[in-house]
């Protein structure tokens, strides 16, 4: 399990790179009028199918590492929620997580479906950096509190 955690780790940087590059876009996109493009249309699913391998990672982990959903069935859910570090894992971490999933992936259709080609960017932008934003704060980085021992960090 320590390889699948530790590419779980490593593929969030293609993640935010994948988010940086198709906000990017969108954001050049929607300043210069532009016209919804190949390349525009290749940013999101860039970024949507990098986010999918993330998912089927993180519930391989969330399912078979004692962070996730061993540590609610051996602690019970109240030892869980009062613990900030076992909360984060079992329920913050994944339920942001899958908050920021669904957020691309209508961002994504949105943009398929929209109109106009500003229309088309616009959704694209918004959705692809609302989910950035809770993506960002639903990693475990080693400058949290109480995250700084952990090793695949």
């Amino acid at each position: 399990m320590a390889y699948i955690q530790h590419f779980h780790s490593v593929l969030r940087w293609l993640v935010l790179l994948t988010a940086l590059y198709a906000i990017f876009k969108a954001f050049v996109g929607m300043q210069q009028k532009a016209g919804f493009s190949k390349s525009d249309n290749m940013a999101g699913i860039l970024f949507t199918s990098t986010i999918d391998i993330q998912l089927l990672l993180g519930l391989i982990l969330y399912f078979t590492s004692g962070l996730g959903y061993k540590n609610i069935q051996a602690n019970g859910m109240g030892f869980v929620m009062k613990d900030g570090f076992a909360r984060f894992f079992a329920v913050e971490h994944i339920s942001m997580m899958l908050i920021a999933l669904v957020l691309i992936h209508i961002g994504r259709s949105k943009s398929k479906k929209a109109a106009t080609d500003l229309a088309k960017h616009k959704n694209a932008f918004w959705y692809y950096l609302i989910a950035l934003v809770i993506i960002l704060a639903a990693i475990p980085w080693p400058f949290r509190k109480g995250f700084e021992a952990l090793g695949w960090m």
